[in-house]
């Protein structure tokens, strides 16, 4: 944030799923920002890195749905995130090649299972579960010998996290990791560094709705160019404008 807010750091939340991307501006990491996305939504499994927030986010929404006799969130947490503890580490501790090589095996298996269905899915993801079994006997018997370190930190990543690592392995719509919003984020990331900041804090949040919208279209393979020029068409008269993919499916039938 340049100017027009005194707090100078302001962050961009990204919530998705394969038809939708929510990216919002806010002057905090705290998880307060995602009890208030989650505690309205229709969540069930909720994939992200292990960042403490999170865990709290799931935890007190989940006490307002049991009130409520809602379904309750799972954590699922990213693969993606959890190998890269070891692969930075690879040149200093020479252990960390058996993760590297176990979640090579992993991911190539996850390659495989690309358009296939979801009983084939999980056919292919129950095939990973002796690689993961594997880090997590190996992981346990190392712990012990590293008090302290990035090596250490790895290894804890891999056993706190287990369950939520391995929720994937029986449930098809779930993800290995969270690359997929990554993703949606990456352009957003890459155009700050040319224009810097915002001015304002309703021009933060205006691109926070505009890189929704794009990224959005994008998800759906919708051309941002094309769909912008319809909304503003609908909007201009009195018409309840569409979501990039009830514009998709409209353009199909």
């Amino acid at each position: 944030m340049l100017e027009g807010s005194s707090t100078k750091s302001w962050y961009l939340w990204g919530f998705s799923n394969p038809t939708l991307c929510f990216l919002d501006c806010h002057d905090t990491r705290s998880g307060d920002i995602a009890i208030n996305i989650l505690k309205n939504s229709n969540c069930e499994v909720l994939i992200s890195d292990v960042y403490g927030g999170y865990d709290r986010a799931t935890r007190l929404t989940n006490v307002e749905r049991q009130k409520n006799q809602k379904t309750l969130i799972k954590n699922a947490n990213c693969n993606a995130h959890a190998r890269r503890y070891f692969y930075k580490v690879r040149h200093d501790y020479k252990e960390a090649e058996f993760y590297l090589e176990q979640y090579h095996q992993i991911y190539q298996l996850n390659s495989d299972s690309k358009g296939k269905s979801k009983s084939e899915i999980i056919d292919l993801r129950l095939q990973m579960k002796p690689y993961f079994e594997a880090m997590k006997i190996q992981a346990e018997k190392e712990l012990h010998n590293y008090p302290k370190g990035k090596y250490k930190t790895a290894l804890n990543c891999l056993l706190e996290n287990y369950k939520g690592l391995t929720i994937f392995l029986t449930d098809s719509d779930v993800s290995i990791d969270n690359n997929a919003q990554e993703r949606l984020l990456r352009s957003h990331v890459v155009g700050r560094k040319t224009w810097y900041g915002t001015h304002s804090e309703r021009g933060a949040k205006t691109a926070a709705v505009l890189f929704s919208i794009i990224e959005t279209c994008k998800l759906n393979q919708v051309n941002p160019r094309i769909y912008f020029q319809n909304l503003v068409k609908d909007l201009l008269e009195g018409k309840t404008p569409h979501t990039p993919k009830e514009f998709k499916d409209l353009s199909v039938s």
